[in-house]
């Protein structure tokens, strides 16, 4: 069997779309199209099936798709193996994310990791907080950047750091609005409130062991992004609940500021998960110790970083 035409198996699957695939790897949509008919033709089953504009793979394409990554995987572990007796750091990483702040962990880790390791290439895969994590097993992903900690997963899990809920508001939304003062002043307050799949995430806020607090304010926006969140907290629209890492850079530009500082939720995980093995590479090793090293010293390194721009 061709070790091409299943790549490209491959890649029209993840991207559930010839078109989708063919212009995100700069391959003719003529020699997908072809390929997956080849596939068809010599296995004498259909492997896709068109919802809407969408394809998706029958249960002979689940299959196929299942031993294609376990090719793909000892391929690169072959040539994984061959950079290893040159002692290089090399291959290609796949990486999932979780979370809805994964451009914002992820994104700035991984460049970083890049720049000390050119030779690794990089597969990352942004995957929703519920997609159960047998979903996670096929895709044979190296590691997974985790909000929160796991449950009832049998994977190894390394703590990279912690992170914790507090209210932001931009100075011109305080100066039209006032600064709250207690908690019980935020019911006079806009919020925007993140959705989440089955109801709005309250503001839990905790000041001490004694002293806690659920909040509802009322509602200007809601949203299930927290990016969209944070640009109308920018924009003055209102109190948004978020991470403190995620508006650090808003917060050094002065564009918002914390409101009720003193109060914030319990601190969150956040960890790589990984699953047992027996054969771990040189570039899996050096990437979990880079993770770990990472959150020590990240305010401390140049790199890239998202954050929401206010244009005067």
């Amino acid at each position: 069997m061709d070790l091409s035409v299943i790549d490209c198996f491959v890649k029209v699957a993840d991207a559930r779309s010839i078109s989708a695939a063919a212009r995100l790897h700069r391959l003719p949509k003529s020699t997908l199209s072809h390929r997956i008919r080849q596939l068809e033709d010599e296995f004498g089953v259909e492997l896709f099936v068109r919802e809407g504009h969408n394809l998706h793979v029958t249960d002979a394409g689940s299959e196929l798709l299942r031993h294609a990554r376990r090719i793909q995987a000892s391929c690169d572990d072959a040539a994984t193996a061959m950079a290893e007796m040159r002692q290089e750091v090399a291959g290609t990483l796949r990486v999932g994310s979780t979370g809805e702040f994964g451009t914002t962990i992820t994104s700035e880790l991984l460049y970083a990791f890049r720049q000390q390791y050119p030779q690794v290439a990089l597969d990352v895969m942004f995957l929703t907080s519920r997609q159960p994590f047998t979903d996670v097993t096929e895709m044979a992903l190296d590691g997974i950047f985790h909000w929160g900690e796991p449950s009832d997963v049998d994977y190894i899990s390394r703590r990279l750091a912690t992170a914790s809920y507090g209210l932001y508001a931009s100075p011109a939304y305080l100066a039209r609005h006032g600064t709250p003062q207690t908690p019980d002043d935020l019911a006079t307050h806009r919020g925007l409130i993140f959705r989440q799949p089955t109801r709005p995430q309250s503001w839990y806020l905790a000041k001490d062991e004694r002293s806690e607090v659920d909040v509802l304010p009322p509602v200007t926006c809601t949203a299930n992004d927290y990016w969209t969140l944070k640009y109308f907290a920018v924009a003055g629209e209102g109190v948004a609940y978020l991470p403190g890492f995620f508006v650090e850079t808003e917060c050094q530009s002065d564009l918002l500021v914390p409101v009720l500082p003193q109060w914030r939720s319990p601190e969150t995980a956040i960890n790589l998960i990984y699953s047992r093995r027996r054969h771990v590479s040189r570039r899996f090793k050096a990437f979990v110790e880079f993770c770990v090293e990472f959150y020590r010293g990240r305010e401390n390194k140049r790199i890239p970083r998202y954050y929401v721009e206010k244009v005067g």
